[in-house]
C-alpha cells in the first residue's frame, strides 16, 4: 500500500480508502440501504486493514446509521491504526432540524455518529453537502469547537463546488477557525468536470481530494460490455449503463493497457486517477473479498508516461 499526506495536513492516508456506504441493513429505517450483511462487512473492513487500507469513508446516514455500527466494531482493538472518516448532513428523520449543516445539527449527529462508532474522536469530519441556507460562519465554528474539545482531528467537505470551498476556507482564515483540508468530489476519466476549477483550486490551496465513484459506477471495470449484470449499479441505475455505451473505447483501451501489464481494467483506471493532481485517496466500494483484493492491486506501481497520455486522451475532460 503507497500512503500520501491528506492534502497540506500531516495526516498521512492510504492511496485507497474502504467505502461503507453499502455495509448493513437493505432496508434501514432512513438513510441509504446496505446490500453486504454485517458478517461479510467486517470480514471485508479486517481483511482492508491487514492489506494496508488506514482510510475508512462513512456517514451517519449510511444504511440509517448501521454502517457506523458495523465499522466500530470491526475496528475495536485496532482503532490506532485507522483513520475514520465520516459525514454530516443528510436526513436523519422526520424532525426540521434533523438535515443540513446548523451548530445545531452537527452538534447533536457528532454524538450519534460517536457512540455508533464506539470511539471518543473522529479522525476526518466531513460536511456530506453545501447548506446554503446556514452561514457558513457557523458551521465552521461548530466544526472548530469540536476539534479545540478533542472529539474531532479534521473537518473535511463533500459535495462543495469551488466557489463553496473557496469561500470556507476564506471564512476560516479571517476567523481563526480550523479549515477544511479535505474534499470528496465525484472523479474518475468518466467523470472529469472536477479538473475544469475544483481541481486547480486544491492545488493551489493544498486541499486533498479524496475521490467519490473513482470506478464511475463500475463502467472502468469493463463489466458492461457485452450486458447489464445482474445487482449492478447499471442494473438498478439506468443512466450508468447508458453512459457506459459512451466510453466503450475508452474502456478497451483500458482492457489493451492492461492485458500488456497483466492487470485488470480497474486497477489500471484506478491507478491512473489516484495518480492525478491534488488527489489523496479513492474511495473504492467492495461487496466481496475478491473485489477487495483486485483494487488493492491498483496501487504500487506506475503507468508508463506514453500509457498515462493514451488514457488521458481516451477520456476527454
Amino acid at each position: 500500500m503507497e500512503y500520501v499526506r491528506l492534502g497540506k495536513s500531516g495526516l498521512k492516508v492510504s492511496r485507497l480508502s474502504l467505502g461503507c456506504w453499502n455495509f448493513g441493513s437493505p432496508t434501514p429505517p432512513w438513510g441509504k440501504p446496505g446490500k453486504v450483511t454485517p458478517t461479510d462487512s467486517f470480514r471485508i473492513i479486517r481483511e482492508a486493514i491487514d492489506l494496508g487500507i488506514n482510510l475508512f469513508d462513512n456517514a451517519n446516514r449510511y444504511t440509517g446509521g448501521e454502517a457506523e455500527e458495523i465499522l466500530g466494531r470491526a475496528i475495536k482493538g485496532r482503532r490506532h491504526e485507522v483513520v475514520v472518516a465520516t459525514k454530516v448532513h443528510g436526513d436523519v428523520g422526520p424532525g426540521i432540524n434533523n438535515r443540513g449543516q446548523s451548530r445545531l445539527h452537527i452538534m447533536q449527529e457528532v454524538e450519534n455518529s460517536l457512540r455508533r462508532l464506539g470511539t471518543d474522536y473522529i479522525d476526518l469530519y466531513q460536511a456530506h453537502n453545501v447548506d446554503y441556507e446556514t452561514p457558513l460562519e457557523e458551521s465552521l465554528r461548530a466544526y472548530d469547537d469540536l476539534i479545540r474539545q478533542g472529539k474531532v482531528r479534521y473537518i473535511g467537505c463533500s459535495n462543495f463546488p469551488a466557489w463553496v470551498l473557496t469561500k470556507a476556507l476564506w471564512v476560516s482564515d479571517v476567523n481563526k477557525l480550523a479549515s477544511f483540508i479535505s474534499v470528496q468530489p465525484n472523479y474518475s476519466l468518466a467523470n472529469r468536470v472536477v479538473e475544469k476549477e475544483l481541481q486547480p483550486m486544491c492545488v493551489d490551496q493544498g486541499i486533498g481530494m479524496i475521490l467519490d465513484s473513482p470506478m464511475g459506477g463500475g463502467i472502468l471495470s469493463g463489466k458492461y460490455e457485452s450486458n447489464i449484470p445482474r445487482g449492478s449499479r447499471g442494473a438498478e441505475e439506468p443512466a450508468v449503463a447508458e453512459r457506459a455505451k459512451k466510453f466503450q473505447e475508452g474502456v478497451q483501451l483500458l482492457k489493451d493497457i492492461a492485458t500488456e501489464l497483466g492487470k485488470t481494467p480497474a486497477q489500471v483506471s484506478l491507478n491512473w486517477i489516484v495518480n492525478r493532481p491534488a488527489v489523496s485517496a479513492a474511495i473504492i466500494g467492495v461487496s466481496k473479498l475478491e473485489q477487495l483484493h483486485e483494487n488493492v492491486g491498483a496501487v504500487g506501481w506506475s503507468l508508463s508516461e506514453q500509457q498515462t497520455k493514451q488514457i488521458d486522451e481516451a477520456f476527454p475532460v
